[in-house]
C-alpha cells in the first residue's frame, strides 16, 4: 500500500501543477469536484497497475450538473486565454501599422521603380541605336558581347555544309567540278496545306519529276529548305525517288538574321559564282541576291497548269552546256524578273535572232538566189531511171580502200596561226564538255542501278 500512495501523491502533484500552470484557477465547487475525480482515477489506475487487485469502476459517477459545470469552466478559461492572446497582437499590431505602411508602399514603389526603369532603357537601346543607352552599352562592350553569343547561335551548325568534291562518294575523282543548282521545298517544288481531318498535306508543282532528271545530268542538286529536318526529309524523300539531289539541308544549315533562316551560299563549299538559286522568298537568299532565279510560289494544289519548271529548263540547261563561270553576271540581264519572264525573254531573244538571220540571208546575192528557187522549177533533163536497171561493177581505188588522208595542217581552217590555235582550242574545249557530261551521265545511271537494286532487295 505504501506504494499505491507514493504513486497517488505523485499523481496528483503533476495534475495540480500542470492545470495551474495551464488555465487560471477555477472555482471551489469545481476544485473539489476535479479532487474527487482525479482521486476515483488514480484509484482505478493503481488497480489496474497491480495485478493481484480486481479492477472496480468510480464509486461517485459524474452527474449531468457536474459535466455542465466543466463544460462552463472550459469555455470560460479558453475566453481568458483567447482575450490575452488577442491583447498582446493588437498592441503589437497598433505600434507596427504605421511603419508596416509606410515600408508597404515603398518596398511597392521600389519594385515597380527597379523593373520600369530597365526595361524602358532596353527598349530604347535597341529601337533607336543612337539612343545613350545603346551608345553606353557599346562603350562598355556589353552589344559586342550580346551580338557575339547571339551570332553564335544564329550561324549555321558547320562551316562547310558540303564535303568537297574530292571526297564526294561514288563520283570519279576526274570529273570536273559541275555547276550547283540550289533549290528550295516549300512553295518551289511542293505545295503544303493543313486541314483538321488529314493534317498537312503535300503536293507536288506539275513537272517536278522530269525537271529533277533532266537537271541531275547537268548540276550538282542540292535541296535547301529552312524547315526542321525530321518534318521536310520524308516529304523530300517521296519527292526523289530517283535519287537526283545530292544534298540536303535544313534548318540547321540556315542563318538565323532579322527573324529569317537565310540560306548562306558561301558555307556550301563551292564556288559562288558557279551557283543558280531557285526559290520563291527573295528574304531567304538575302545574302547573295545575285544568284537567285526567282519563280512564283506554287500555293494551289489544284493548280495543274503550272509549267513553270518546264520553262525554266532550257535556261539552265543552256548554262551548264555553255559552262558560265561568273552566273551573277549573267543574271543581271534579267534583273527584277521572275522564272517565267526569263523564260519569255529567251523566247523573244531566240525568235529576234532566227528573225535576224533569215533577214541577213535575204539579202544581196542569197536573197536573189532564194527567190530564184522560189520562183523557177528544174525541170529533169533525163528520164527517171529504171527500176530494173543495174549498173555495172566498177574497180575500187585506194581512196575507197584507206580512206580519204587527214586535212593537212597547214590549210586555212586550221593552220599554224592564230585562227589555227584558236579553231584547235574550242575543238578541245567541245571534246573536254562531251567528255564530261558523258562521264557525269555514267555517274548519274550508275547511282540510279544502285538504287534500284536497294529498292529491290528492300521489296
Amino acid at each position: 500500500m505504501s506504494s499505491h500512495r507514493l504513486l497517488a501523491a505523485v499523481s496528483r502533484q503533476v495534475v495540480t501543477r500542470t492545470v495551474h500552470a495551464s488555465f487560471p484557477p477555477p472555482s471551489s465547487h469545481t476544485t473539489q469536484f476535479l479532487l474527487s475525480r482525479e482521486n476515483s482515477l488514480l484509484q482505478s489506475s493503481s488497480r489496474r497497475f497491480f495485478a493481484d487487485v480486481a479492477v472496480a469502476r468510480p464509486t461517485k459517477p459524474v452527474t449531468k450538473q457536474e459535466r455542465i459545470a466543466l463544460r462552463v469552466a472550459r469555455k470560460e478559461r479558453a475566453a481568458q486565454v483567447i482575450q490575452q492572446a488577442k491583447g498582446v497582437e493588437g498592441e503589437a499590431a497598433s505600434s507596427s501599422s504605421s511603419s508596416s505602411g509606410r515600408s508597404f508602399l515603398s518596398s511597392k514603389y521600389m519594385w515597380y521603380a527597379s523593373v520600369g526603369v530597365p526595361s524602358a532603357l532596353l527598349i530604347w537601346g535597341i529601337g533607336d541605336s543612337n539612343s545613350p543607352p545603346a551608345k553606353f552599352s557599346r562603350m562598355i562592350g556589353l552589344t559586342g558581347l550580346i551580338e557575339k553569343y547571339t551570332s553564335e547561335i544564329a550561324k549555321p551548325s558547320h562551316d562547310k555544309l558540303l564535303p568537297d568534291w574530292s571526297q564526294m562518294p561514288n563520283v570519279p575523282h576526274d570529273i570536273p567540278v559541275p555547276h550547283t543548282l540550289v533549290l528550295d521545298l516549300e512553295n518551289t517544288l511542293v505545295s503544303s496545306t493543313w486541314d483538321r481531318k488529314y493534317g498537312w498535306r503535300h503536293a507536288k508543282r506539275p513537272g517536278v519529276d522530269k525537271f529533277l532528271l533532266d537537271m541531275a545530268q547537268y548540276y550538282e542538286i542540292v535541296l535547301y529548305s529552312p524547315s526542321i529536318d525530321g518534318i521536310a526529309d520524308p516529304v523530300v524523300t517521296t519527292l526523289d525517288k530517283n535519287g537526283c539531289i545530292m544534298h540536303r539541308l535544313y534548318r540547321d544549315a540556315t542563318y538565323y538574321h532579322d527573324g529569317v533562316h537565310v540560306k548562306d551560299l558561301k558555307r556550301l563549299n563551292r564556288n559562288v559564282n558557279r551557283m543558280i538559286v531557285l526559290d520563291d522568298d527573295p528574304a531567304e537568299v538575302q545574302f547573295n541576291p545575285e544568284n537567285l532565279v526567282r519563280v512564283k510560289p506554287y500555293t494551289d494544289p489544284n493548280d495543274r497548269e503550272d509549267n513553270t519548271l518546264a520553262r525554266i529548263t532550257p535556261f539552265l540547261i543552256e548554262i551548264a552546256r555553255e559552262n558560265y563561270s561568273d552566273i551573277p553576271t549573267l543574271l543581271q540581264q534579267y534583273q527584277g524578273m521572275d522564272a517565267d519572264e526569263i523564260a519569255d525573254e529567251q523566247d523573244r531573244r531566240i525568235q529576234y535572232y532566227q528573225s535576224a538571220r533569215e533577214e541577213e540571208m535575204n539579202r544581196g546575192l542569197g536573197g536573189l538566189a532564194k527567190l530564184a528557187r522560189k520562183s523557177v522549177t528544174l525541170e529533169p533533163d533525163m528520164p527517171a531511171q529504171d527500176v530494173n536497171f543495174t549498173p555495172a561493177p566498177q574497180q575500187l581505188s585506194a581512196k575507197d580502200i584507206v580512206g580519204a588522208a587527214p586535212p593537212s595542217s597547214l590549210s586555212s581552217s586550221d593552220g599554224s596561226g592564230i585562227m589555227g590555235f584558236l579553231h584547235r582550242r574550242e575543238e578541245e574545249k567541245a571534246e573536254a564538255t562531251r567528255r564530261k557530261f558523258e562521264k557525269w551521265n555514267e555517274v548519274m545511271m550508275k547511282k540510279q542501278r544502285e538504287k534500284e537494286q536497294q529498292q529491290q532487295q528492300q521489296a
